[in-house]
């Protein structure tokens, strides 16, 4: 499993890339939400909320990528 830090800034710059600024306590919710998706979880979940955010779907599986889970 990758660590947290990796993960936040995988989310970072998909956001940035974006022109999004996520906040400490959204970074912590998604980095829990993708380790719940990395370990069989539901990727749904996490998917809907990034997208909700202004991620689009290209940078979640940009993420995804990045993080060897795709």
């Amino acid at each position: 499993m990758h660590d947290e830090k990796t993960i936040k800034n995988a989310i970072k710059a998909a956001g940035k890339a974006d022109g999004k600024t996520f906040s400490d306590a959204e970074l912590n919710k998604y980095v829990q939400q993708f380790k719940g998706f990395s370990n069989g979880g539901s990727a749904l979940s996490l998917i809907t909320k990034l997208l909700q955010s202004g991620v689009t779907m290209g940078q979640v599986d940009e993420i995804m990528k990045k993080m060897g889970t795709k």
